[in-house]
């Protein structure tokens, strides 16, 4: 009788400390995180707006490209988010422009749209903010995912 309660006593702990232990997908989600790191953005856990639903905010992951330079001007910042909807006047197929954010127009419409074209399909929104440039996703993506978004951050910053 002893022998079943220590061998439910080491099952009970077995279990419970391999129930803490990371999923495959969040320790590919660390090392993705980590290197984005030693790359040089800032990654966060951020809230945004879902403008496809007003009113309600998506859970995603910011990467974020500090400016090397001076931060830009309120008026020259932007947000895009995707969305699945007809969008005429952006004129960029499947994003449309965060308004909250104010007004900005595009010189290089058709550069921003290359450059977006590019992205992984977990890409939901993109920001030119202040004093950084942000992509935000679901992190489904592997290191050239990574990659692609490190040269559309500094793409869209050299603009």
């Amino acid at each position: 009788m002893t022998t079943i309660i220590i061998i439910c006593a080491l099952i009970l702990i077995v279990g419970s400390s391999l129930w803490i232990l990371p999923s495959p997908r969040q320790r590919a989600q660390m090392k993705l995180r980590r290197e984005a790191m030693m790359k040089g953005l800032l990654v966060k856990l951020v809230k945004i707006n879902d403008l496809e639903y007003p009113g309600e905010q998506v859970s995603c992951i910011a990467y974020r490209l500090p400016r090397q330079t001076k931060p830009v001007e309120k008026k020259h910042t932007w947000m895009l988010h995707r969305h699945t909807g007809d969008n005429s006047e952006l004129r960029i197929p499947g994003w449309i422009y965060d308004r909250h954010g104010g007004l900005y127009r595009f010189e290089s419409i058709d550069l921003i749209s290359k450059l977006l074209a590019q992205l992984p399909d977990d890409v939901i929104a993109v920001e030119a903010g202040l004093g950084t440039t942000s992509i935000y996703w679901h992190e489904r993506g592997d290191s050239e995912d990574l990659a692609t978004i490190m040269r559309v951050l500094s793409a869209i910053q050299a603009l």
